[in-house]
C-alpha cells in the first residue's frame, strides 16, 4: 500500500532536475530512514510503516499493515494512544507519549511517540508518525528513581542532608537528588535546589563559597575526596558552621557524578574553639604562675637579708645597739616587713585572679588557728593598746578550709581591726553554731567604723576607701584576698559597721564533723633544751649562707655544713651523716626537689627531716613540698625566731 502525500505539499514541477526520480527518493527517505516511521489514520490503523518501524516492532510489514497501533502496545497503554488521537483529531495539533511495545520473542521495549496530523484529499486526517527507542533512557530513569529512593530512605532521621552533584559547564554543576535534610541546613525545599544549585549557594558567605569551589574543583580534577567547611545562613538568618564531604563515583552512561553528605557543624567548632581558648588560657595560666614564681623568688630573696640582719641586730647583746640604733633598726625591719606584705599581696591577688590559687580543704579545729593568728599580730595590738579578746567555744569547734589560708584570712581581719581601731580599744573573736552545717567567726572591733558608701565599695582591689591619707600602712587589697579565700574555701563574708561605732566581720564557713590530725606545730609550745645535731645547708647564695650562719650561732650546740650546689650536697651527705636537711628550692645546678629525690635513694638518710627554705612562697610549691617529704616549708624573708623554732621541734622530736 502507497500512501501519495498530502494536499499541500509542493511537487516537483516538470522543469526540475529531480522530476523523474520524485516519487522515488521520497519512497526511500521513507523506507530506508534510519527511524521507524508509521502512518497512521483516525482509528490508529497502520497504513504504511518503513523497515525500521517493522525491526523494532519485531513483525513483518504485511503482518503490520491495517492493524492498529495499540494491536502491538502494552495493554496498559493503549487507552493513553486513543485518548491522545481523539485529541489531536479534535484540536488539529501533535501528540507526543510514551508507551511499551511487546514484540514476539523479545524484551519489553520502551517507544517514545511523536505524531504530527495532516489533512489528505484521498485519505482524510494521517498522523505521520516516529517511533524512537528510549528503552536505555526508562532503564536509566528507573534506576535514577530507585537510587533517590534508597537515598530518601537513607537520609530519613539523618540530622544531615545527602546529595549527588554533577558537574557540568556552569560553575554551578546542578543536583542530581537532595535529601528533606536541606530545609533544615539551607531553609530551601529539595525541588528548589534541584531546580539551581544556587539557591543554596547563595546563602554561603561569598568568601566561603569561593573557598568551597576551589577545593570542589581540585577534588573534581583529581577525582578525590572531599572536605570543605564553611558558613551557612539558615531560613532564620542564623550563620551556622557546615562540612560537606563527597566522593566520585560514575553513573549507568559513564559520567562522573559525586555522592556527598552536608552536616552542621557549628557545635563542633564551638567546641573546638572552645578547647583552643581553654589550652591558650591554660599556657597563659602556667606563664603567670611560673612568673609569680619567679617574681616572688627574686622579690624575697633580697628581703631575706634585710629583715634576716635587721633582726639578727636586734638580738645581738654584744655589744647591745644604743637606743637611736635599735629605732633605726626596727624601722629597717618593719619596712621590710610592710614591702614583704605588699608583694605577698599582689601575688596573692594574681594568682587568685589567675584561678591558680591551690588549696589543701580538710578538718579545721578554729581554736589553734585563731591562736596562731592572735599570736601574730599580738606585738602590732600591744604597740596600739588594743586589747584582744576571745568569745565562745572555739577550741570545740570545727571548719571545712585550708588552714594556712584561713590563719591568713584571720590575720589580716585582725590587723585591720588593730590598725583602724581606737586607743584603748577592743577586738573580740567570737565562734559559734549558725546552723547544723555552718559556723559562724566574728571579728569586732571599737574602731572609727565605715560608712555605708565605704561598706559598698569595701572589696574592690586597691581602694583604701580614704584611709591612704590617715598615715595608716596598707595596699588596698588585702580585703580583696581576704573575699575571694573565704569564696574559695566554700564560706561567706559580710560586714556591719557604723561610722565612729565599730566593725563587725562576719565569717560564715562549712562545718566539719569530725577533728583529723593536723601536721602542723604549735609554734609557741615549750621546747627541750638543743642537744648537740648537725645541719647540713644546701644554698648557692652567699648572703643567705651567712645570714643562716649567724642565727644558728644563737645554737652553739649545733654543727652547721654548707653545700653550694646540688652535687656538693650529694658529696657532703654520705660523709657528714647530718641530723637534718635545709634545703634551699632554687639551687644552682638543680631544684630542691630534685636534690631531694637524689637525697632519698641514700638508705642511710631514710628518716632524715628535710626543711625547705625558698623564697618561693606560691601554695602550690608549699604543697609539692609537703608531698615530697618535706617536715616543714619555710620561706624567705626568714623570721629568724620561726626558723629556731622550726629547727628546735624538728630536731628535739629524733
Amino acid at each position: 500500500m502507497s500512501v501519495s502525500p498530502p494536499s499541500g505539499t509542493p511537487q516537483p514541477s516538470a522543469s526540475s532536475p529531480g522530476t523523474a526520480l520524485g516519487e522515488a527518493v521520497y519512497r526511500d527517505c521513507f523506507d530506508l530512514s534510519p527511524a521507524a516511521q508509521v502512518i497512521l489514520n483516525h482509528r490508529g490503523e497502520l497504513l504504511d510503516l518503513n523497515l525500521q518501524a517493522c525491526t523494532v516492532m519485531g513483525r513483518d510489514r504485511a503482518a503490520l499493515l491495517g492493524h492498529r497501533l495499540t494491536d502491538v502496545v502494552h495493554p496498559d497503554d493503549r487507552a493513553e494512544i486513543f485518548a491522545a488521537i481523539e485529541h489531536s483529531t479534535e484540536h488539529r495539533v501533535p501528540f507526543e507519549l510514551a508507551c511499551r511495545v511487546q514484540s514476539p520473542g523479545q524484551a519489553l521495549r520502551w517507544f517514545l511517540v511523536q505524531s504530527r496530523p495532516a489533512s489528505h484529499a484521498e485519505h482524510g486526517t494521517l498522523w505521520y508518525t516516529l517511533l524512537a527507542d528510549i528503552t536505555e533512557r526508562k532503564k536509566q530513569e528507573a534506576w535514577l528513581a530507585h537510587r533517590n529512593a534508597l537515598l530518601t530512605a537513607l537520609s530519613q532521621g539523618l540530622p544531615g542532608m545527602i546529595y549527588v552533584f554533577r558537574p557540568g559547564m556552569d560553575k554551578g554543576g546542578r543536583l542530581d537528588f537532595v535529601s528533606e535534610g536541606v530545609r533544615h541546613l539551607f531553609g530551601a525545599s529539595p525541588e528548589e535546589a534541584l531546580a539551581s544549585p544556587w539557591v543554596l549557594y547563595n546563602r554561603v558567605p561569598p568568601e566561603d563559597l569561593n573557598n568551597f569551589f576551589q577545593q570542589r574543583d581540585l577534588a573534581i580534577g583529581e577525582s578525590s575526596r572531599l572536605h570543605s567547611e564553611f558558613r551557612v545562613r539558615n531560613a532564620e538568618g542564623e550563620l551556622r558552621w557546615c562540612a560537606a564531604d563527597s566522593v566520585a563515583g560514575l553513573d549507568a552512561d559513564g559520567n562522573e557524578v559525586r555522592c556527598g553528605y552536608i552536616a552542621d557543624i557549628t557545635e563542633h567548632k564551638l567546641y573546638q574553639d572552645a578547647r583552643v581558648a581553654a589550652e591558650t588560657a591554660e599556657r597563659a595560666s602556667r606563664a603567670k604562675s611560673q612568673f609569680l614564681s619567679r617574681m616572688s623568688h627574686e622579690l624575697r630573696t633580697p628581703l631575706n637579708a634585710v629583715i634576716g640582719f635587721a633582726q639578727l641586730l636586734q638580738m645581738d647583746n654584744s655589744p647591745a645597739l644604743a637606743d637611736g640604733q635599735r629605732q633605726k633598726v626596727q624601722l629597717i625591719e618593719r619596712s621590710g616587713a610592710h614591702l614583704l606584705d605588699v608583694i605577698s599581696d599582689v601575688l596573692d591577688l594574681s594568682r587568685i585572679e589567675a584561678g591558680d590559687m591551690p588549696l589543701s580543704v580538710e578538718p579545721i579545729m578554729l581554736g589553734g588557728v585563731i591562736n596562731d593568728a592572735q599570736a601574730m599580730v599580738a606585738e602590732a595590738a600591744h604597740r596600739a593598746n588594743v586589747l584582744m579578746t576571745e568569745s565562745g567555744r572555739s577550741w570545740d569547734m570545727y571548719v571545712m578550709a585550708d588552714r594556712v589560708r584561713l590563719r591568713q584570712v584571720l590575720v589580716n581581719l585582725l590587723s585591720n581591726a588593730v590598725k583602724y581601731n581606737r586607743q584603748d580599744g577592743q577586738v573580740c573573736v567570737s565562734v559559734r553554731m549558725e546552723n547544723d552545717t555552718r559556723v559562724l567567726l566574728e571579728v569586732t572591733d571599737t574602731g572609727v567604723g565605715l560608712s555605708e558608701s565605704q561598706i559598698t565599695h569595701l572589696f574592690e582591689p586597691f581602694n583604701r576607701l580614704g584611709a591612704e591619707h590617715s598615715g595608716v600602712e596598707g595596699t588596698g587589697i588585702g580585703l580583696v584576698i581576704v573575699h575571694r579565700l573565704v569564696e574559695l574555701m566554700g564560706g561567706t563574708i559580710t560586714v556591719r559597721s557604723q561610722a565612729g561605732q565599730g566593725t563587725t566581720f562576719s565569717l560564715s564557713l562549712p562545718a566539719a564533723e569530725v577533728d583529723l590530725a593536723s601536721d602542723h606545730g604549735v609554734l609557741d609550745e615549750a621546747l627541750p633544751e638543743s642537744r648537740q645535731a648537725t645541719i647540713l645547708y644546701a644554698e648557692d647564695n652567699e648572703i643567705n649562707v651567712l645570714l643562716v650562719r649567724q642565727i644558728l650561732e644563737l645554737r652553739p650546740s649545733w654543727k652547721l655544713e654548707v653545700a653550694h650546689s646540688g652535687a656538693e650536697a650529694l658529696k657532703l651527705v654520705s660523709k657528714i651523716q647530718p641530723d637534718l636537711l635545709l634545703l634551699d628550692m632554687h639551687l644552682g645546678d638543680m631544684t630542691g626537689f630534685e636534690l631531694a629525690d637524689l637525697l632519698d635513694q641514700n638508705p642511710a638518710l631514710q628518716g632524715v627531716t628535710k626543711v625547705a627554705l625558698s623564697a618561693d612562697a606560691m601554695p602550690d610549691r608549699v604543697h609539692a613540698a609537703r608531698a615530697k617529704g618535706f617536715s616543714a616549708y619555710l620561706t624567705k624573708p626568714l623570721d629568724v625566731a620561726a626558723l629556731l623554732r622550726c629547727l628546735d621541734e624538728h630536731l628535739a622530736a629524733r
